[in-house]
């Protein structure tokens, strides 16, 4: 028998679902001799936990590509950046801090100031009112107009730094404030204290991620010397993608159909329907996505997110009933637009990218020129 705590930590859950898992049959529970501590058979929860690990396919259908970096090291359990385990980032550092970690290496014990360009601000803003484009759009619309007057001489920190700063304002929010709390003045008038701390927390959580498709994008880019702003939007047009940063976007749909329908006739439709069901699976994480416990305790601590965590939560026991996954981070970040009553299609996550991308721009631009190139073969 093994405590809540480290049945929580096998199943990549917060104890929460745990106990929604228990309610609906999934997992036993015995009440240890002190009268009080709950107690669950090991073997369950392994076995539980196992159904998340799948055997590789005998012939991968990605191309992988592998090369040395010291920004992010992940495994089946754990993200770190820069050897910081990111829950704890996440739960104790702010994402001004946490970004300038990833670019210089070294955690800050003050918060940053960045400063606004406001000649660049400005153009920012004309183009972007000029589109009327989704939110990656303007981010993207952003880095193209900041690319058209760069002088080249800049690093990828400085882009990054630059591009983050104004992001907030050519989304809709304030010119003043922490970066979490423009952007969701973009989007909410007066959000709660714990939305911000939320949207704080899920900006550090989604800051890198190694050689994400859009980061590889990135350093691509700056493999051949472009300069450090038309890298960025290189990173923002593939990170736009439905399967990319627009997954948060159907898993936000499925929640709400979650909470107005019931978690087990939600689940169904998807499933035998023959669809997938969003949010949940990860090619790395097979044993749980360490980011997605953080995410949904800092939800849980926003006023009024209670139906909308018990509809995650039901979500989560029911597919465990028919999948052999584990929610993944792409599952909280739906939640937490859902429940802050952001749009479905609010670009958090491609703003914390943005960081990311800073790092491995300058840690790429160390790197021998043109080493990436793709080589066909006869189909």
């Amino acid at each position: 028998m093994i405590g809540s705590d480290e049945a929580s930590r096998l199943l990549g859950i917060s104890k929460p679902t745990l106990y929604a898992y228990v309610s609906r049959g999934l997992i036993d529970r015995q009440t240890a001799v002190d009268g009080r501590t709950s107690l669950y058979p090991r073997d369950q929860i392994e076995e539980l936990a196992g159904r998340g690990r799948s055997k590789p396919p005998v012939e991968r259908p990605s191309i992988d590509v592998r090369i040395g970096s010291s920004i992010t090291l992940l495994d089946d359990t754990r993200l770190r950046y820069r050897g910081h385990d990111v829950a704890e980032l996440a739960r104790t550092t702010s994402f001004e801090r946490v970004a300038e970690l990833l670019w210089t290496g070294a955690l800050p014990d003050a918060e940053p100031t960045w400063r606004v360009d406001r000649d660049g601000l400005e153009r920012c803003v004309d183009v972007v009112r000029a589109a009327d484009g989704s939110g990656v759009d303007a981010l993207t619309l952003s880095a193209v107009a900041l690319a058209a007057h760069d002088d080249g001489v800049g690093t990828g920190a400085d882009a990054a730094r630059a591009l983050l700063s104004i992001a907030p304002t050519v989304l809709g929010g304030p010119r003043g404030g922490s970066t979490a709390a423009r952007v969701t003045k973009a989007y909410v008038r007066r959000p709660a204290p714990e939305l911000v701390a939320a949207i704080d927390g899920a900006l550090v959580l989604l800051a890198d991620h190694e050689l994400a498709t859009s980061t590889l994008a990135v350093r691509v880019a700056c493999s051949v010397r472009t300069r450090a702003f038309s890298a960025l939007g290189a990173g923002l047009a593939a990170v736009g993608g439905p399967l990319h940063s627009g997954a948060s976007a159907e898993t936000a749909e499925l929640i709400a159909r979650a909470e107005s329908d019931g978690a087990s006739a939600t689940v169904a439709s998807y499933l035998d329907a023959g669809r997938m069901l969003p949010g949940f699976g990860h090619s790395v994480y097979r044993r749980g996505d360490p980011r997605f416990a953080p995410l949904l305790d800092a939800i849980r601590a926003v006023p009024g997110a209670g139906p909308t965590t018990d509809a995650v939560d039901g979500v989560v026991a029911e597919a465990g009933r028919r999948l052999a996954h584990l929610p993944n981070v792409d599952l909280a970040l739906g939640a937490l637009l859902h429940a802050g009553g952001l749009p479905h299609t609010a670009p958090l996550f491609a703003v914390a990218r943005i960081a990311g991308w800073g790092a491995h721009y300058d840690e790429e631009a160390a790197e021998r020129p043109v080493r990436f190139r793709g080589l066909t073969r006869l189909r």
